[in-house]
């Protein structure tokens, strides 16, 4: 089962989340749920540890031994599961997390909040003939400029973290 040390409330607002080496599939899956959630492979757990307590983020990792190498976390997540959909199951289960209310609102990549592109015709030269011609609602990121849809990989997702997808209500 999962441990939490201190507080995981972060305010009223949603907990954002710092993982590590360990659960980085994990981090992913956050992001598409609209979690504000980080990691850099190249830092150290410690420095890791230390962007954690100073931006007030829960940290995630699946290292029990933690506590005798690093500093300690303020808010820390133990998880059991090596396997990343499980973590995230552990994870809503354990601090209650909203699968829905931003679901696919996040770039993946930059951890961003995406754009809604008011005119499709600004994505056209971006995505497959076959893709612009399906779907009427594209996303942004406005960091890197990638665009999103909710194709068929969305429902794919929902389907494998076992959550409620949104109905496509023209996407």
């Amino acid at each position: 089962m999962t441990d939490a040390v201190d507080s995981t409330k972060q305010g009223a607002g949603r907990p954002r989340f710092v993982v590590d080496h360990m659960v980085l599939k994990l981090g992913k899956y956050l992001r598409i749920l609209g979690y504000d959630t980080v990691w850099n492979k190249t830092v150290r757990t410690h420095e890791l540890i230390d962007m954690a307590n100073r931006e007030k983020r829960i940290f995630l990792t699946r290292n029990r031994r933690l506590p005798d190498q690093y500093p300690p976390a303020r808010h820390v997540v133990f998880l059991d599961s090596a396997d990343p959909v499980q973590q995230l199951r552990e994870l809503v289960a354990l601090l209650h997390l909203d699968t829905e209310k931003s679901l696919f609102s996040t770039c993946i990549r930059c951890n961003v909040p995406l754009d809604r592109v008011p005119d499709k015709t600004d994505v056209r030269a971006s995505v497959h003939p076959n893709v612009y011609a399906q779907y009427e609602r594209f996303y942004r990121c406005p960091r890197c400029g990638t665009v999103f849809w909710k194709g068929s990989h969305v429902r794919n997702t929902c389907r494998k973290l076992g959550i409620s997808c949104p109905a496509r209500n023209g996407e």
